[in-house]
């Protein structure tokens, strides 16, 4: 089995709490990543995502006063280096979530996220299909809504698919 400590990005952007959601986004943009970790006292704490920093201004809340540590955290989920990919894709997927930190007796180690499992493991096509499958009955099929997952007409992974005729399919076959 392929242990996720053989796929994982071993550099991994991260942010203190004390630092303002302007801040992070800018990081974020700076470094073209979709989120960063939220280290307390050296240790990771929590995970900043593209989605939370949207939240913020949805929500009308300045960026440039709003810490990230102010933002609610729900609980970090964390993989060790020697886990196999398939099973720290089997709780990314029951979790919900994209980007899983890599932590080696408290100390972060790296990063791992969907499209990583995607490139390295081929064979977790099923695995993928059936996160799409669990977004699909969250989000009502309407024409505004985007999801990652597998294009159901190349069978590409995207994360920007789209309802099209009753398919999710990517930018490409849309």
């Amino acid at each position: 089995m392929v242990a996720i400590k053989n796929i994982m990005k071993k550099f991994v952007i991260t942010v203190d709490p004390k630092v303002t959601v302007k801040n992070a986004a800018m990081t974020m943009t700076g470094n073209r990543v979709g989120s960063l970790i939220i280290l307390k006292n050296g240790k990771p704490s929590g995970i900043l995502t593209s989605e939370d920093v949207v939240g913020v201004v949805a929500g009308n809340k300045d960026p440039k006063k709003v810490k990230v540590g102010d933002i609610p955290q729900r609980k970090l989920i964390t993989a060790a280096p020697e886990e196999s990919v398939i099973n720290v894709s089997r709780r990314m997927v029951k979790n919900g979530i994209k980007r899983m930190p890599i932590v080696d007796k408290g100390k972060l180690v790296g990063i791992v996220s969907d499209k990583e499992i995607m490139t390295a493991t081929p064979e977790m096509m099923d695995i993928i299909s059936e996160k799409l499958r669990a977004r699909i009955d969250r989000v009502a099929p309407r024409q505004d809504v985007r999801i990652s997952g597998i294009c159901e007409d190349c069978e590409t992974y995207s994360d920007n698919l789209r309802m099209v005729n009753g398919r999710w399919v990517c930018e490409e076959c849309g």
